[in-house]
């Protein structure tokens, strides 16, 4: 697969775009946000399979990878990645009757926010594989996910963060090694993470309940069960929030669409397959 190119006026977006562009639903693909993902390392090996049935587009996120290394300071992160990823999917020309979001981790809460706030263009459906929107972390294991010092080693204790048994990933580790050390990939994660001394007296965003009650598109919640990131059942505590919330876990840590996708990807194409179905029923 080669990645393609594409100017959102300064900013450039790498991206996949695989599968049959006729195709009536189309997945988008948002990784995780650790130090040294990309839409490769996140979606290798579930890319192929499931563009055999879907068009699959899977961008680097704005920091990551082959993109623009940018940061936005005057809006919640999931926000203004769902704006640029609106305005990519506009750009590239999207016509699919259905588009859902897919995202892991950091990339489910984008998905998530996606379905929820829509950003100008009818999003089908959410699935968020081991991304709460900030709910139920783990603060000592979130805190290690934060620190990095671009070395190998510590591209590998991410990594171990992520998977079930790192010493299977080393290629892996390698390639997230590499992409830490890109010219402003660590500049633009860290520097989200800046505070003025005049915001904590700024009011916060409504509560999450609120927020995921406004939600009127199907989403899913998807846990690892072996997830160190995130308390257990925060899946069916978020699904409870959204008017058509559901919720599942399956084997793996928090990114098990890394190193368990033959599991995840029976669950998004019976989830996608399903709210299509319920989709036509409808019309």
């Amino acid at each position: 697969m080669n990645m393609l190119n594409i100017s959102l006026g300064a900013i450039e977006i790498a991206y996949y775009d695989v599968g049959p562009r006729d195709a009536e639903d189309v997945i988008v693909l948002l990784h995780d946000g650790a130090y040294g993902s990309s839409a490769k390392l996140a979606w290798e090996r579930m890319m192929p399979e499931l563009a055999g049935s879907f068009r699959v587009i899977a961008p680097d996120l704005v920091g990551y990878g082959s993109s623009s290394k940018v940061t936005f300071f005057d809006r919640p992160p999931q926000a203004a990645h769902g704006d640029v990823i609106a305005a990519f999917l506009a750009k590239v020309g999207i016509e699919a009757p259905r588009v859902h979001a897919v995202g892991s981790s950091f990339g489910g809460s984008v998905a998530v926010t996606a379905a929820r706030m829509q950003f100008g263009r009818p999003w089908t459906s959410a699935v968020s594989i081991g991304g709460s929107l900030g709910y139920g972390r783990n603060g000592d294991a979130f805190d290690e996910l934060q620190r990095y010092d671009q070395s190998l080693e510590d591209a590998r204790r991410i990594t171990g963060l992520l998977v079930e048994d790192v010493d299977r990933w080393e290629t892996h580790v390698k390639e997230r090694h590499a992409n830490g050390l890109l010219p402003g990939h660590w500049e633009a994660l860290s520097a989200a993470r800046v505070k003025a001394p005049q915001r904590n007296g700024a009011a916060g965003p409504p509560p999450l309940s609120e927020r995921l009650a406004s939600c009127q598109a199907p989403v899913l919640f998807v846990e690892g069960e072996d997830d160190q990131l995130l308390v257990r059942g925060w899946t069916e505590d978020l699904a409870a929030m959204v008017p058509n919330g559901r919720a599942i876990t399956v084997p793996g840590a928090h990114c098990p669409n890394i190193d368990r996708p033959e599991g995840v990807l029976e669950v998004i194409v019976n989830f996608v397959e399903s709210v299509s179905s319920e989709r036509q029923v409808v019309s």
